[in-house]
């Protein structure tokens, strides 16, 4: 081994003084003196080195929160107040010399540092002067988990690359282009014989590339001109896959400290629909309205992901936030910070993030964005809902309503006999008098409880991604098996059921299940139809008496639901329910049409706005837009409100005030940023005059060939404030937009107000549910209601309804209430405000509910990776 000079030097001059000293009678101390002689000299200890100066600087980690790295490297940036001390600054990981991975840009330091192992290190830094700077970091698995606590498991990995459990594998890359005539290549794509729509892109191989001319070409927002050529990246974070598009040319290298100059900075996020569960990898979604509408059909119905990659923004989808896929908030959001993480650290730095989806993915959206604030700048949600859970008891009232009237599609001989059986029996008159039970028509249930109600069974037949000799759950055969429904799957997040309640299965298994955040105990059913006359009170007493409700197990019982006090409470604590608290800091154009009973309520809007309005004091930052297309509005909306938040998120990027983002969001948003419900307001189009109803097949080019729209004058963009104002009471909004004078308004009210309800119903199909009808907000975030007294005042007099004593009927209704009726007026049980950023223990310990990450300190301080600095959240 060769060994250095300087210490092979210290070695031989240790050697020679020994020599001097035996030389000249020298010896151990411990030696006796010479008879007679002096005492030696003790020799003197050699002096401490002088404690490391604290240099002035930072170490910023650009890819992720400093504790929250995962896959062993993270894009750095090292600055110090004198940058000329970075001149030849040494940079060490550990033990190790990295210093060669950085490079000066600017007054600063920028490198990759990788090959971290899990667990904590320390990034240390030293000057021209010799004084230090150090950054502690703490490396995650790229299987994860990160933040989200142990793994839900057993998982199968399906992925043939796969090199480990964790079905870690080396990332793939494939190109695609979009061809020089798009028209022309959808016709001739098209087969007539397959019910599927050809896609936007064709492959494309570079080693047998397409001729030049025969691929678009596309200027981006920066004004870059390049071929329509888009790589795919596709790979395994969290235990399942990613997928990040975005323009590239292939005979050029691109890194994070050199990207390619067609990519603008940006993010756009797209996310799948439904809500499910898996045990195995899945695939991340692609469109817009993915597991809504069909594969294809975006091209059609909206495509906003090709048009942000023709304009330079890059994309990100990822299996875990595909609600469909995975009903966790916590691992969806987890996955999305590693995707993003990878995008810092193998593309370069974020300026802003937007995300877009319908249904499911609306919901991925908007409860992330309100637990784990900062990962999305902007959202862009369509036939949306809040959250999960606050849905969940929408849907359980649904289902427990529909067994007692019948409203079913019998799935056996059994069950026919069951349908027909409640359909004569209820006492309830068959389809006429169910929608006043259910606040909406009767095929909405009927919808919810084919399409959705089914992932909340722990017992199913074909459990997504299991393998096929893992057990499911059986209450009676396997109560051992694997629970396969939504709630087991955020047992983390809701905690188990305490012993004390504990059913039969839990105390022979010797744990608790997922305890139940919901419950109906004290809901009165069709309340509201009764003070209306739409039902009798012999009808509404008997519904209620004979609704019961769910077990653990989801299966009916005669008992009503009661909900587990933890996990009501942690699913409000961890953002389960989303209670809006932390959505100031984003903007949110929320795109809506009708839904005539397709289990996608368009009153889910209203619903988001008056949370929005109830813990902010207003809800400037939220925008409807409402279009006749059903759900989703129109065919144009997703790619105009790409647009517009495009905008309203550079304006914010721009203002370096130090006023909190909250403010900016409200201060920057711009003139097209406005309720609206036609989608005639998009012919005033700043860019260019979308045409309502058409789709994307030819963005950005005209419809019609030889047709150049530039060449039109452009109007301005508010004169869609007075096509807005002159068509508010078509569309039934709000008729404050026509800025009539006050006394003009009240003598109108009667009349408008009896309009604008009827549209509301009518027009935008603006219903209701079970517990608006039984008393409950818009808000409805009341997933346990608090009791009160049994009140005759709840029970005016009606003779249609059969009510003529009204403190006699409140006796009968206590009867079935003895501990009292809902009492909507005060908050729900359980409930508290959403902490935003908890964490749920590592791949072996769990922290049930979860724990708030530090908020301050070097970890906490040290970066964070979501977005430019224009966003940044406070502490």
């Amino acid at each position: 081994m060769k060994m250095p000079v300087n210490r092979y030097a210290g070695i031989a001059l240790l050697a020679l003084l020994a020599l001097l000293t035996t030389a000249c009678g020298g010896g151990s101390s411990s030696s006796p003196a010479p008879s007679g002689g002096p005492s030696p000299t003790p020799t003197e200890p050699e002096p401490e080195p002088p404690a490391p100066v604290a240099g002035e600087g930072s170490i910023r980690v650009l890819s992720s929160r400093a504790d929250l790295i995962s896959g062993g490297d993270a894009l750095v940036a090292i600055a110090a107040d004198d940058p000329a001390l970075l001149n030849n600054a040494r940079v060490s990981l550990g033990g190790t010399d990295v210093s060669d991975r950085f490079r000066r840009t600017g007054e600063s330091l920028k490198g990759l540092v990788d090959g971290m192992s899990p667990g904590a290190h320390t990034l240390r830094v030293t000057l021209a002067d010799g004084s230090i700077l150090q950054q502690p970091l703490v490396n995650h698995p790229n299987g994860g988990p990160v933040f989200s606590g142990p793994q839900i498991g057993p998982w199968t990995c399906s992925n043939d690359a796969a090199t480990d459990a964790q079905c870690n594998q080396p990332a793939e890359y494939r190109f695609k282009y979009v061809p020089a005539g798009k028209l022309q290549a959808f016709i001739t794509g098209f087969d007539p014989m397959n019910p599927g729509l050809p896609g936007a892109f064709l492959d494309y191989q570079p080693d047998n590339p397409p001729a030049d001319q025969d691929i678009a070409r596309v200027t981006t927002d920066q004004g870059v001109q390049v071929p329509f050529i888009v790589r795919i990246e596709t790979g395994v974070q969290n235990r399942d896959r990613y997928q990040i598009m975005t323009l590239f040319q292939p005979d050029r290298d691109w890194s994070a400290l050199a990207p390619q100059p067609q990519w603008n900075g940006k993010l756009l996020i797209h996310h799948g629909g439904n809500v499910g569960v898996s045990f195995g990898p899945g695939e991340p979604p692609n469109g817009d309205i993915a597991g809504t509408a069909p594969e294809g059909a975006e091209i059609l119905l909206g495509d906003s992901i090709t048009t942000a990659l023709g304009r330079g923004f890059m994309t990100l989808s990822t299996a875990q936030a595909n609600l469909g896929h995975n009903v966790n908030l916590v691992t969806a959001a987890e996955s999305l910070m590693m995707g993003k993480e990878r995008i810092v650290e193998q593309y370069g730095e974020l300026r802003y993030t937007i995300g877009t989806g319908c249904s499911g993915g609306a919901i991925a959206q908007q409860h992330i964005a309100n637990a784990y604030p900062g990962i999305y700048q902007g959202l862009i949600v369509q036939c949306s809902y809040p959250d999960v859970w606050t849905t969940a008891t929408q849907f359980a009232d649904y289902n427990l309503l529909s067994r007692y009237f019948g409203n079913r599609i019998p799935s056996d001989p059994d069950s026919f006999l069951s349908v027909i059986t409640a359909l004569l029996s209820s006492g309830v008159l068959p389809g006429v008098q169910w929608s006043a039970f259910y606040g909406h028509l009767p095929v909405n249930p009927l919808v919810s409880d084919l399409a959705f109600f089914p992932a909340a069974f722990p017992e199913q037949a074909e459990c997504p991604g299991l393998a096929d000799d893992v057990p499911v759950y059986n209450a009676e055969t396997r109560p051992d098996g694997v629970r396969c429904g939504l709630l087991d799957f955020m047992i983390n997040q809701f905690g188990s059921r305490p012993p004390e309640v504990w059913s039969t299965n839990e105390a022979l298994l010797s744990r608790g299940f997922a305890g139940i955040p919901l419950d109906n105990v004290g809901v009165q059913y069709g309340l509201g139809a009764l003070q209306q006359g739409l039902i009798t009170g012999e009808q509404f007493l008997r519904v209620n008496r004979e609704i019961g409700g769910l077990n653990v197990d989801i299966q009916p019982q005669a008992a009503r639901t009661v909900a587990d006090p933890t996990a009501l409470r942690n699913a409000y604590r961890t953002g389960a329910i989303n209670t809006a608290e932390h959505l100031s800091n984003v903007p949110i154009i929320d795109l809506r049409g009708p839904d005539p009973g397709i289990a996608h309520d368009a009153y889910h809007s209203w619903q988001m706005r008056a949370r929005l309005e109830a813990v902010q004091g207003h809800a400037d930052n939220h925008v409807i837009w409402f279009g006749a297309f059903p759900l989703a509005g129109d065919t144009v909306f997703t790619t105009e409100a790409l647009l517009v938040m495009d905008r309203w998120l550079s304006n914010i990027e721009a203002d370096h005030g130090a006023a909190a983002i909250a403010e900016k969001v409200v201060t920057h948003k711009p003139a097209r940023a406005r309720d609206r419900c036609l989608s005639l307001s998009s012919l005033f189009d700043e860019e260019d005059p979308l045409v309502p109803l058409t789709g994307n097949l030819l963005y950005p080019d005209p419809i019609v060939p030889g047709l150049d729209p530039s060449l039109l004058p452009a109007p301005p963009a508010q004169a869609g404030l007075v096509v807005d104002a002159l068509t508010g009471q078509v569309c039934g909004l709000d008729l404050t937009a026509l800025g009539l004078p006050g006394e003009i308004g009240d003598l109108l009210a009667p009349i408008t107000d009896l309009l604008v309800a009827l549209q509301e119903t009518v027009v935008q199909t603006r219903f209701g549910t079970p517990r608006t009808v039984a008393g409950d907000a818009i808000t409805t975030l009341v997933n346990k209601c608090r009791l009160k007294d049994v009140d005759p005042a709840d029970y005016p007099a009606n003779p249609l309804a059969g009510i003529l004593d009204p403190a006699a009927f409140a006796e009968r209704v206590a009867e079935i209430f003895p501990d009292g009726v809902c009492d909507y007026t005060r908050p729900g049980a359980g409930a508290v405000p959403t902490r935003a950023w908890l964490h749920y223990g590592d791949a072996t310990r769990v922290i049930e509910g979860g724990e708030p990450l530090p908020r301050t300190g070097p970890l906490a301080e040290g970066g964070d990776g979501l977005s430019a600095p224009a966003f940044k959240l406070s502490p």
